[in-house]
């Protein structure tokens, strides 16, 4: 791969695996320089809140859902976010006053186009219409607000960890640790343009939620080179829900302008690029981290490394395949029926679970023609739990290659040598000797 390659056809696949989407790179410094002063609601990301659920329906024959939660955190929340699964098939298509939403497959996302208070043990009554006659409970339900601050309530990395996470996807990404939040290209992979920090598709229903939110933040009169590509974008995304199929074209964004100059200058321009930045990062969270770190508390996974494999095995591979690589590690390790928490069945260890994890997981990569050239991120982790990094509390290196852990057969993916230290900070060795110990 190396610094001057860039490829990312692995990465994307994991759209084609998905119709449903259930947040994916944060390694480098805050970018304070020169950027406009907005108010701290907008600079901040949206992060997870304590809430509660008191009210979960849907009646089929209304076309009407109801969603009540309860604000049980610290603070008032104050420009809420509501994502949630719906059925297979199932469009949301309705937005109450004062919200907008965007679709991911079977994830609906809804922000709010104005500031919403939800005062500390107050509830809030959220509605919503799909095209569904049939009568459903909505899933995955993430409240998320830019007052609540941190990370999914005690489940998820710490801020170090988790720098040092997306440190790691960030190498597998663009070959550096550092993210690429300009990024922007067709990589003729039958998704359209590829951009930012996650690889969001135009064709595959995430892009559009990040250019929604910057929307949310910033008008075109204000400097949002983006916001011009909305009616474009809807016109795909409709197509991929209708279709269930990855779009390719680009004609409805060209005909608009230069999407990839529009985006990589949303981010360079110091005026914009905090709304810009905290929307990937939002996103991202949404449908990568957030699902990752419900999925480890579920299965039991409570050490940092595990919880750092998981993460980038979702942004890799999706929630879907991610999922599905669980069922087979589980399997594997005589859990067939999938009993959760899974450590401590039947005397199953993390270390052992992660193990397994880690090895189906390369039987994956190893045994698809695209993704064979990413095989050895996973080797990466594996040294890891060799050497017992659990809380990735010891500076380490990514100087492994599969074929160090589990043989020579597996092709060297060339990723540059990198040192992360436990802060998230890095460098490059001038010297190293691949190992798997």
């Amino acid at each position: 791969m190396g610094a001057h390659r860039r490829s990312r056809s692995w990465v994307k696949f994991r759209h084609g695996m998905l119709v449903g989407l259930a947040a994916a790179l944060a390694g480098c410094a805050p970018d304070t320089g020169g950027t406009e002063e907005r108010p701290a609601t907008e600079q901040q990301a949206l992060a997870a809140c304590s809430y509660t659920i008191t009210t979960n329906t849907y009646v089929g024959a209304d076309y009407w859902g109801t969603i009540v939660f309860k604000n049980t955190g610290t603070a008032a929340m104050t420009r809420p976010q509501i994502a949630f699964g719906v059925p297979s098939g199932v469009i949301c298509d309705y937005d109450e006053p004062g919200w907008t939403h965007t679709q991911s497959g079977t994830t609906c996302t809804y922000s709010r186009t104005s500031d919403l208070t939800v005062a500390v043990n107050a509830s809030y009554t959220f509605y919503y219409s799909t095209t569904s006659n049939t009568s459903f409970t909505a899933t995955n339900i993430q409240i998320s607000d830019p007052s609540c601050g941190g990370t999914t309530g005690g489940t998820g990395l710490s801020a170090n960890q988790k720098k040092v996470a997306e440190d790691l996807t960030s190498i597998w990404e663009n070959d550096t640790p550092t993210i690429d939040y300009a990024y922007s290209e067709n990589i003729q992979d039958g998704r359209g343009y590829t951009n930012g920090r996650a690889g969001f598709c135009t064709g595959t229903g995430d892009a559009i939620q990040v250019v929604q939110c910057y929307v949310n933040l910033r008008s075109a009169a204000n400097g949002n080179l983006m916001a011009k590509y909305m009616p474009g974008l809807t016109t795909i995304n409709n197509r991929f829900l209708s279709t269930g199929e990855s779009q390719s074209s680009t004609s409805e964004l060209d005909s608009v302008g230069n999407w990839r100059a529009d985006w990589a200058a949303s981010y360079n321009n110091t005026t914009t690029r905090a709304d810009f930045k905290s929307c990937q990062d939002q996103i991202n969270d949404n449908l990568y981290y957030t699902p990752a770190m419900n999925e480890a508390a579920k299965w039991g996974l409570t050490t940092a490394l595990s919880k750092t494999a998981l993460y980038d095995a979702f942004i890799n591979h999706g929630e879907s395949g991610a999922r599905s690589i669980i069922r087979s590690a589980n399997t594997a390790l005589g859990n067939s029926g999938q009993v959760a928490p899974v450590i401590g069945y039947n005397g199953i260890t993390e270390s052992a679970w992660l193990q397994k994890f880690l090895e189906k997981r390369r039987d994956v990569l190893a045994g698809d023609s695209t993704w064979i050239e990413a095989v050895d991120r996973v080797a990466a982790y594996e040294k890891l739990r060799r050497r017992g990094n659990w809380d990735l509390g010891t500076a380490f290196r990514n100087d492994v290659r599969a074929r160090d852990c589990w043989g020579t057969t597996y092709p060297f993916s060339g990723y540059t040598v990198r040192q992360i230290n436990p802060d998230g900070s890095w460098s490059t060795p001038t010297s190293y000797t691949y190992s798997c110990q």
